[in-house]
């Protein structure tokens, strides 16, 4: 144990990229038998990690915001300099920002993995190991809300984070009330933002944090969701697999659908119906036929995630700011060998490189004005 290595890894954020993340920290556990892992992390994400067993030591990193590539890249210089002072032994980076963005090819867990340098031959499935104590809440949550009494408890999450789909609190709550109607389904809204509903069927969780929302899929029956850090959080160790609904905005830039995942890693996607028409009418008519003909649903309603290459135009950009010109290549390889010679992506590339001297000057016009 006295020579045994003092590694880093890098992850500060978002609560779902930090899920992704575990895999990796469960990899460096095995790589490297014995090691002292230290995880950078925010204070806001943080909780994603706890009682985690492959994560010895917590680093916690403030000063770095989510889209500050600046203050990212100092931050960077700054924790390689301690891997050449011997503070640190190996130091991982999978924040997908910086170069590691050359590593994203329509899936965010890829990304993430694809920033460790060696192969991924642990269980891919998240780790969230929940205290008692947050089983305990959840439990006392379903109690104190008679959870019992209903058919269908349905886990809302529908304020996401992850850029996924814009929905308001209020079109989240029409779409609420037409599904607890029935008088034998329950909702949980589950967000940061409080629920003041006169019907009881409608429940606020804004009240449980992550780890106990986490806890509570042991007590739902199904899942709304949205790609973000809820649905993720799902599809962990900690959590119980729900059959889902997800609603998404296939045209974001940074798409993730969990069906394109599922499918990338060779997981089961049969309880997963993904809908791309944000029509209240449609999905409240799936949500109400999935709860008692699933298959049926998913054969009338599911809608296939089309390919884009949007965001390549984002990330070569990016890239070329800080003339990364190997990252561009390590794009464009990384996109080839899951895509082929794909002319969407080929045209986006250019197209790129063309508008950049033109966006730059913008940008910083911009900025100076």
């Amino acid at each position: 144990m006295m020579n045994s290595k003092k590694i880093l890894l890098v992850q500060l954020f978002s609560n779902g990229d930090c899920l992704y993340a575990t895999t990796v920290a469960r990899q460096i556990k095995q790589d490297f038998p014995n090691c002292y892992l230290t995880w950078a992390i925010t204070s806001s994400c943080k909780s994603i990690i706890e009682n985690n067993p492959f994560v010895d030591d917590v680093m916690i990193v403030n000063d770095v915001a989510k889209d500050d590539i600046i203050a990212f890249r100092k931050f960077k210089k700054n924790v390689l300099k301690q891997k050449s002072e011997k503070i640190f032994d190996e130091i991982f980076i999978t924040q997908i920002m910086d170069e590691n963005q050359a590593f994203y090819d329509g899936c965010i867990r890829s990304n993430i993995l694809r920033g460790y340098p060696f192969p991924i031959t642990v269980p891919i499935k998240p780790v969230l190991k929940l205290k008692t104590e947050e089983i305990n809440v959840a439990s006392n949550f379903a109690n104190e809300h008679n959870f019992s009494k209903y058919k269908n408890v349905i886990l809302f999450e529908f304020a996401p984070q992850s850029g996924q789909l814009k929905m308001t609190k209020d079109i989240a709550l029409q779409i609420s009330e037409k599904l607890v109607s029935d008088g034998n389904t329950a909702i949980v809204m589950s967000s940061g933002i409080k629920i003041f509903h006169n019907n009881p069927a409608i429940i606020d969780g804004s009240k449980l944090n992550l780890r106990e929302t986490c806890a509570l899929t042991h007590h739902c029956t199904f899942l709304l969701g949205t790609s973000s850090g809820i649905t993720w959080l799902s599809t962990s160790d900690g959590a119980k697999q729900l059959p889902m609904v997800q609603i998404l905005n296939a045209q974001t830039d940074w798409v993730n659908p969990i069906s394109r995942d599922f499918e990338r890693y060779h997981l089961p996607s049969d309880h997963v119906i993904e809908l791309i028409d944000f029509d209240l009418d449609k999905i409240i008519k799936c949500v109400c036929l999935a709860l008692e003909n699933f298959e049926e649903a998913k054969l009338r309603f599911n809608q296939p995630i089309p390919l884009h290459f949007k965001t390549s135009r984002k990330i070569i950009y990016n890239l070329l700011c800080y003339l990364q010109f190997n990252a561009i290549g390590k794009y464009i390889k990384v996109n080839r060998e899951v895509y082929g010679n794909n002319f969407k992506l080929y045209f986006e590339v250019i197209s790129a490189f063309v508008v950049f001297p033109f966006k730059l000057i913008k940008n910083l016009v911009t900025k100076n004005l």
